[in-house]
């Protein structure tokens, strides 16, 4: 199974989201807070050109944000 990086910040519902899924699908993370690290945000940023999190990487795919339609193609891209 695919191992993700996950860009994420405290106290935000989305990202407290993306995390469950990950942990129900079996998903290995790296989580990495761009609020108490500013190499990480640009990190992000450079990524992918946008300022919204949570971000998760696996692999070569990117997702920014976490709502049905993203969790439905994480899915879809791991054969969940």
């Amino acid at each position: 199974m695919a191992k993700a990086t996950i860009y994420t910040a405290p106290k935000c519902p989305h990202s407290e989201k993306l995390r469950t899924f990950l942990n129900e699908s079996g998903i290995d993370y790296e989580d990495k807070c761009v609020l108490t690290n500013p190499e990480t945000y640009e990190e992000v940023f450079e990524k992918t050109q946008q300022k919204g999190i949570p971000v998760a990487v696996i692999g070569s795919d990117v997702y920014v944000g976490f709502d049905r339609r993203t969790e439905r193609r994480m899915k879809r891209a791991l054969g969940a």
